[in-house]
């Protein structure tokens, strides 16, 4: 009719950018269920309770395959020179040291609460990030952003599935108060977790630092960290020596380093083509997929009330998939 108008086609680039995000957010299913399930198979390893040992581990290997990725110290800093960015801004310097101890609280307090917890406590728990990630992005990136009903919704769904999930485990459990403590550190995790995603998209879209620099950075100041506190909690040589014993472990912990490396790969270019909120809502989506392979790849009690609350989790990641494509680019 002559009254119609055609919605407008995207362009070349457009479809291109599409097309990369999705591959990305493939990967990132792909190497975050791997990394997973090679966490859970670690801490299955008898005796191995050595979640800061753990992130210390992880972190070290991001940063090795990081640095190795970006051809040495050297080639990094050629290519930030040649992009006018020889010094890091002062204001990126402040995040980044703000990104070195959210990694390790968030990555420490979630590996140690494995001691404490059934793994898909631990994973629904952090799906629930996205209602503090929200909060938080209004504060940190300041772009001006708001959030619709469905944004809403999908968070309040979430958060009734990680309460529905968590009562289930307990019920199913006898050691009620270890149980808390693992859920304490849970809520460690997610606060510090909530942050990360909006500092890194503070960095890479606002203040434009390059992705390889944030890496190898961030994940160099968060190992140091990490091992600062081991060694001086006597972690670090309970761990080794563990290790001489059990080397099996040993390579389950390297295998989900390099593994999660490539998920952060996939992760970060999510969250500089898109946003923050949006990298949550990819990991929160994967997060279903991890939790029905742990179901069934281990184990463990599954009632009808994990069902219940699984499925509530699906319609809370399914309503924040919709309304982050509902909304304009």
């Amino acid at each position: 009719m002559a009254g119609d108008v055609e919605a407008p086609q995207p362009t070349d680039a457009q479809q291109r950018h599409e097309a990369q995000m999705l591959g990305y957010v493939l990967g990132l299913f792909f190497f975050y269920v791997l990394h997973d399930a090679l966490q859970e198979r670690a801490f299955r390893t008898p005796g191995f309770e050595f979640g800061w040992f753990m992130t210390a581990v992880e972190i070290g290997t991001m940063f090795v395959c990081a640095l190795a990725w970006e051809g040495g110290l050297a080639a990094l800093r050629r290519r930030r020179e040649a992009d006018g960015a020889a010094a890091t801004p002062a204001a990126a310097r402040n995040y980044l040291a703000l990104l070195v101890f959210a990694i390790a609280l968030s990555q420490g307090t979630g590996s140690v609460a494995l001691q404490h917890v059934n793994y898909p406590v631990k994973v629904a728990f952090k799906s629930c990030k996205l209602v503090p990630t929200m909060a938080f992005s209004r504060y940190i990136v300041r772009d001006g952003k708001r959030y619709g009903f469905d944004d809403y919704a999908a968070a309040l769904f979430m958060c009734v599935g990680l309460a529905l999930l968590s009562a289930a485990d307990l019920a199913a459990h006898a050691e009620r108060d270890t149980q808390a403590a693992g859920l304490m550190l849970l809520v460690v995790a997610v606060c510090s977790d909530a942050v990360i995603p909006n500092l890194q998209e503070k960095l890479l879209r606002g203040l434009k630092l390059p992705l390889g620099s944030m890496v190898v950075l961030s994940n160099a100041g968060s190992f140091l960290v990490v091992l600062a506190f081991i060694a001086a909690t006597g972690e670090l040589g309970r761990a080794v020596a563990y290790l001489r014993v059990h080397q099996d472990a040993a390579l389950w912990l390297l295998a989900q380093g390099l593994v999660g490396y490539a998920g952060l790969r996939c992760y970060l270019n999510v969250i500089r083509g898109l946003s923050g909120v949006a990298g949550v809502l990819a990991t929160s989506a994967r997060k279903v997929v991890t939790l029905v392979l742990s179901f069934i790849l281990f184990k463990k009690p599954f009632t009808g009330s994990h069902a219940t609350a699984l499925a509530v989790l699906a319609v809370g990641v399914g309503l924040g998939i919709r309304a982050k494509h509902r909304k304009p680019r």
